[in-house]
């Protein structure tokens, strides 16, 4: 399904807070995927992303009453399942089994030897994926919000709960970063090509 626009979800917001269950079931369908990602991100643990996005949309029902159909729906499910995510890594964090991402060791596992330009744009994912990881919390947050799930900044902002302008400052500096690393993963790969 594709993702709906901001005045789709509106429209839906408006519908849900007169406890409209068909317009609630359109929002769920057209939401439910990606945010089942984002949980993912958090957790490592898919059947636990797929009930904290359950639990959250069940809460969205209980207070549907408070929806206010101007402000971004889409931004308050994100960050109920954003906190939610948080508290269940909270809770499992001490646990003794270690949880993975399934699809860590996809590559390895095909038994295919992948050719050179394969290797080097894998090589170059795995670095991008790296150097995320490494930006500061609120950099990353903010980054991911944008580029993986598609929040534009004022939805981003009401997950954040800070203002859209910080936002851009957090999108913008993870940016430079980003840039700084892959000229340098450029240049130290035209060195070792002339080598």
């Amino acid at each position: 399904m594709k993702e709906p626009d901001s005045e789709q979800i509106m429209y839906w917001a408006a519908r849900i807070r007169k406890s409209d269950p068909q317009a609630f079931d359109c929002l769920f369908r057209a939401l439910y995927p990606a945010l089942v990602n984002f949980a993912f991100r958090y957790t490592r643990h898919k059947p636990a992303a797929c009930d904290i996005v359950q639990d959250s949309f069940v809460t969205l029902w209980q207070k549907r009453d408070g929806i206010e159909p101007e402000k971004s729906l889409k931004a308050y499910l994100y960050r109920i399942v954003k906190n939610r995510s948080i508290n269940w890594l909270q809770m499992h964090i001490n646990r003794s089994e270690p949880l993975t991402d399934e699809s860590e060791n996809a590559l390895k596992a095909n038994g295919h030897a992948p050719d050179s330009q394969f290797e080097q744009k894998s090589a170059l994912a795995e670095s991008f994926n790296e150097w995320i990881k490494e930006l500061p919390e609120r950099q990353q947050e903010a980054f991911e919000l944008s580029r993986f799930e598609g929040l534009d900044h004022n939805e981003i902002a009401g997950v954040m709960e800070v203002s859209p302008k910080t936002v851009n400052n957090h999108i913008v500096a993870a940016l430079n970063t980003l840039r700084e690393r892959y000229n340098n993963y450029q240049q130290n790969l035209k060195r070792a090509e002339e080598s």
